[in-house]
């Protein structure tokens, strides 16, 4: 866990979350392990919301006030927009590898007209 106690935070999850993140880890370390033959850019977007999608909204303003406040593990949440343009630009742009969370990926989303 690279975020702020995430250690602590991922021993208190469910068998069925660290299963995942165990499985995700070594996805992401497997596209690592080669960059001489993939350019690996890994997208970690939290709560991906859009406007159309009624039922998330509500939460959006307390994602976004918890990771302003600091709250360990939880990440400021992005749109569908942000994170498809930024997936074009990581695409595009050959500077772009490694792990892609909120700030990097609103940075990459300004590189798209």
């Amino acid at each position: 866990p690279d975020v702020s106690l995430g250690e602590q935070v991922e021993s208190a999850a469910p068998d069925w979350l660290k299963q995942y993140l165990v499985a995700k880890r070594a996805v992401e370390a497997e596209l690592q392990s080669a960059p001489d033959l993939i350019r690996p850019v890994i997208f970690r977007p939290s709560l991906i919301w859009s406007w159309t999608k009624f039922d998330v909204l509500p939460v959006i303003p307390i994602f976004n006030l918890a990771n302003f406040l600091g709250v360990p593990f939880v990440d400021k949440t992005v749109t569908v927009n942000t994170l498809s343009k930024a997936i074009i630009a990581g695409l595009e742009n050959v500077g772009t590898s490694g792990v892609q969370r909120f700030m990097e990926m609103e940075e990459l989303e300004k590189q798209v007209a």
